[in-house]
């Protein structure tokens, strides 16, 4: 008996995997499915909205969804309609006043966030505009889960980390400024979380769109994984990761090796018997035990090589990380001033990391940091 708590996992696949092979076929895993939602769901699609917004909407191509610049107004007029329809509902209850919900906003990335946001500061309403975003410090990421100012709305503009990885409390409306999750000609990838936040603002790119997300190995690098098979001399990787769930292609295999073998991390085959496999080298068993990138991991080897161990474990653990320099959303360049400050002369990314960690590193022993 298996349970598997997941909101996105394919089951059908899933049970077709663990199907028990029988004479002229296979028994496939009997799924229990617990049907049920905690809150009462309304979902809205932008044909739906067009009585509630002044602005005429253009039809978009179906093969290049783009976000123009008409669909920021539409949102911010969106999000006024909110506010007329919640003072209208407040009217007729007299008893007490309602609470403002908050606005989730999803925006493929930081520049649609940044426009948006300057969208919303135009207009002089009772609005608190925050964006939830990777490259946005902790402290301005910590805003979003404070309480809102009684009379004031809260408008969150985010990216997929508020889809799986972030739960907001007192989102009330769920809006999308883009045509399906992301603005790529390519099939888009999406959830079925995003069913209940009026994510998709267009029926017709349904059928364009994946309904689940890849597995890791089919979208994420396939060193580490073969590194780790080679060790378990198992034998061949592609034979072994084809058995996978979701097997990566035979190409991106392949092309892994290629990669590994150019890396040193594995030896080259000089039989001819088969061109895309090879051996662990010493280098190979090291980056196996490193838990960071395979690249960087290599530059921790020839950092002890070359005596300068310290140096390039500092750039390797920054650069497996976020951004280690602050930078405010709204005063970006002062941040890259600060950068810059901690390059000096070389203009390296890698020398101001060095710098600026040496200098925490000398303050923190002196007391002056907490």
């Amino acid at each position: 008996q298996v349970i598997l708590m997941s909101a996105s996992i394919n089951s059908k696949e899933f049970a077709d995997y663990f199907a028990i092979p029988v004479p002229n076929g296979l028994n496939p895993v009997c799924v229990f499915k617990v049907e049920g939602k905690p809150f009462a769901i309304e979902e809205y699609y932008l044909d739906d909205l067009k009585d509630a917004v002044d602005i005429k909407l253009n039809s978009q191509s179906r093969e290049e969804p783009v976000i123009q610049k008409m669909m920021y107004e539409v949102a911010v007029s969106l999000i006024e309609s909110f506010d007329e329809f919640e003072m209208k509902r407040e009217e007729n209850n007299l008893s007490d006043s309602l609470e403002r919900g908050s606005v989730l906003v999803f925006l493929p990335g930081l520049a649609e966030i940044r426009y948006m946001c300057s969208c919303l500061s135009d207009k002089f309403k009772r609005w608190q505009v925050y964006p939830l975003h990777s490259c946005v410090t902790l402290e301005e990421q910590h805003k979003v889960f404070l309480a809102t100012v009684p009379g004031y709305r809260k408008i969150i503009l985010a990216t997929n980390i508020a889809e799986s990885s972030v739960t907001v409390p007192d989102v009330k409306y769920g809006e999308s400024s883009k045509s399906c999750n992301s603005v790529y000609t390519v099939c888009v990838i999406f959830s079925l979380l995003m069913l209940g936040q009026v994510f998709r603002t267009c029926h017709h790119f349904r059928e364009c769109c994946l309904k689940v997300m890849l597995s890791s190995l089919q979208r994420c690098p396939l060193g580490p994984t073969v590194l780790k098979l080679k060790k378990l001399d198992m034998g061949d990787p592609k034979a072994l990761l084809a058995t996978a769930l979701s097997p990566p292609s035979v190409d991106d295999i392949e092309r892994t090796i290629v990669q590994l073998i150019e890396l040193g991390a594995l030896t080259c085959v000089r039989t001819g018997e088969n061109l895309h496999d090879g051996e662990l080298t010493f280098l190979g068993r090291v980056l196996i035990h490193l838990p960071v990138d395979l690249y960087f991991g290599k530059l921790i080897v020839l950092g002890h090589v070359f005596g300068c161990l310290e140096e390039c474990l500092i750039i390797a653990a920054a650069l497996s990380l976020r951004n280690i320099f602050s930078v405010s959303f709204k005063s970006d360049v002062h941040g890259f001033r600060k950068k810059m400050f901690f390059a000096g002369n070389s203009h390296s990314d890698c020398i101001a990391i060095v710098n600026a960690f040496k200098a925490w590193q000398a303050c923190k022993q002196k007391g002056q940091l907490r």
